[in-house]
């Protein structure tokens, strides 16, 4: 057994809206005989605000799950802009340092990046005290910052990078989300490629559905639903959903449902009243273990990203809640592996990227043929299930620390 330290400065169960990446990777340590302490943030990342219990606490220490779990301030309310980023990155990174320092000795220090101050943090402590380090990379920042527009300055990009490789070069192993992310930390020249694995998002099969969620959703029974279930975020191009909408309103039967929360949601919704959709419905953000429930109700799910070779190399955690609901995929996004998975599973299509006219082709065939559009679905949950189950990939990642502990003793 192992004293394992796990840093994310997001950390969600299946209770809560988002990924639950971290939650089932710790509890794969858990079970494995590890004991596992948790320091992330509890400032909500969907919502960016702090829950009444918290509020004027700095540090909160608590067991869930069988989990020690150490949830500290960090700044809220934060937009896309570089500021207010900043603040809530080293407002975390400052508090997850002082809480560390109030723990018994790791054996192994994981952190999981975004946030790089908090990963680069983790990183020192792990050398200060001895300990293993893990680094999971789960976006190439500040490449995808700047890719974005999203950071400019020069100093930051400078300062962000020594950070990068500073944690890079730390690292006695490093986990890539993505192959594009694995590509990206070898290309980088700092690490060896065999210090780097893949191991990816999957389906979650172990989240139990919660029986309360709601059965039905506002749309006609009868109603072919396109559905988004996610961040309405930078990312996401739900822009080129809303213009598929506007093509498809001469079509009473389709109805385009966009399911979640983020920094880009009030603009859209009034972007939506704007355009006078009355085929498009919004719904706020529900935790992991209603996601099935509203899955069932869809057609056809949309992953719709912007025309940026960024994302090329994009393979999110949603693609995974929507195989594992047997539900087909329609992806509008760079080719690259969201594409070739689309295409290797048989699991739906792929249109360009921010081509309204296409989706809404896309989407108006599909609902011609539901027979086909179902048949594509259950071969997009045989695949997930032969090659992305969560519970293997996880025991893959304990593996790894497995192998950490006991280098170090």
């Amino acid at each position: 057994m192992a004293r394992v330290l796990y840093v994310s400065q997001y950390f969600v169960s299946g209770d809560q809206p988002g990924g639950v990446r971290h939650w089932q990777h710790c509890r794969a340590l858990a079970r494995a005989g590890h004991q596992v302490t948790v320091v992330t943030s509890y400032v909500q990342h969907k919502e960016r605000t702090i829950p009444g219990e918290y509020r004027g606490r700095r540090i909160v220490r608590s067991t869930e799950d069988g989990l020690d779990v150490v949830r500290t301030y960090s700044t809220p309310g934060y937009g896309s802009d570089l500021r207010s980023r900043l603040a809530n990155y080293g407002t975390f990174a400052l508090w997850s340092l002082i809480a560390e320092l109030r723990l018994p000795r790791p054996d192994v220090v994981v952190a999981s990046s975004p946030s790089l101050p908090a990963a680069a943090i983790a990183a020192g402590m792990a050398r200060a005290r001895r300990a293993r380090f893990l680094l999971e990379v789960r976006d190439l920042w500040p490449d995808s910052a700047v890719e974005m527009g999203l950071v400019t300055n020069r100093r930051v990009i400078g300062a962000a990078r020594r950070m990068e490789h500073y944690c890079y070069r730390r690292a006695d192993h490093i986990v890539a989300l993505t192959e594009g992310i694995r590509d990206g930390i070898v290309g980088s020249g700092v690490v060896p490629a065999g210090r780097v694995t893949l191991i990816t998002n999957g389906v979650d099969l172990d989240v139990v559905p919660d029986p309360t969620a709601p059965a039905s959703l506002p749309v006609a029974d009868d109603a072919f639903v396109a559905m988004f279930v996610g961040a309405h975020g930078t990312y996401s191009s739900l822009e080129t959903v809303l213009g598929a909408a506007d093509r498809l309103r001469d079509d009473p039967h389709i109805h385009l449902v966009l399911v979640g929360g983020g920094d880009r949601k009030p603009a859209l919704m009034q972007r939506a009243r704007a355009m006078d959709l009355p085929n498009v419905t919004f719904i706020d953000p529900v935790p992991k273990r209603q996601v099935p429930a509203y899955l069932a109700r869809a057609d056809v799910c949309l992953l719709p990203y912007q025309d940026r070779p960024l994302f090329a190399g994009a393979l999110p955690n949603k693609v995974f809640d929507y195989l594992a609901a047997a539900r087909p995929v329609l992806a509008s996004a760079p080719a690259g592996e969201l594409t070739r998975l689309v295409d290797t599973a048989g699991c739906g299509w792929n249109v360009p990227p921010e081509d309204p006219v296409a989706m809404a082709d896309a989407i108006r065939r599909a609902a011609g043929d539901p027979a086909d559009a179902r048949a594509r679905g259950a071969a997009g949950r045989g695949y997930a299930l032969a090659h992305y189950d969560r519970a293997a990939l996880a025991q893959r990642f304990v593996s790894l620390v497995d192998a950490l502990a006991a280098a170090g003793r």
